[in-house]
């Protein structure tokens, strides 16, 4: 029996792993801690699910005390709005440690557009979202109507 024969074959467990595991630094040295690397193109949740579930990646639904969310969003244009903020910013961190993942990359431009859209015929049809949304002709500070009574653009 060799010195080593009781470590891991490391090179045999990085073919192994699944989406849901990761995978380590070869030869990583004793003692050091070490945060496994999320693999590129892991599986996805919806967009409403991964605003309901906390994460658009399965991999990483990882829940406290084995309790899971179970939080219901929505299904309204504000909260088909809230989802698709929330998948683009989960985007953009895995693209942070993931720059060269061409397809993250092309989901969340998609993402980004639909967003985009979504957030135009929002403002359209309800009134305004933020401060910036907010037109001199439509609205003022003092006089009526206010964004939210302005209900027969909805027609």
């Amino acid at each position: 029996m060799t010195e080593n024969s009781n470590l891991p074959n490391v090179e045999k467990r990085d073919t192994e792993c699944s989406y849901k595991e990761g995978t380590l630094p070869r030869c990583a040295p004793l003692s050091v801690g070490f945060v496994p690397w999320q693999e590129d193109s892991t599986p996805q949740y919806k967009s409403l699910d991964a605003l309901a579930r906390g994460t658009l990646f399965p991999g990483l639904d990882l829940p406290w005390k084995n309790v899971v969310n179970r939080t219901e969003v929505v299904d309204t244009p504000h909260g088909e709005l809230m989802a698709l903020h929330f998948v683009i910013t989960e985007l953009g961190m895995y693209l942070d440690t993931h720059k060269n993942d061409q397809e993250a990359l092309e989901l969340f431009q998609r993402y980004v557009k639909l967003y985009k859209e979504g957030y135009e015929r929002y403002v359209k049809l309800y009134g305004p979202l933020a401060l910036t949304d907010v037109t001199g002709s439509e609205f003022s500070w003092v006089n009526n109507p206010w964004p939210w009574d302005l209900v027969e653009r909805m027609d």
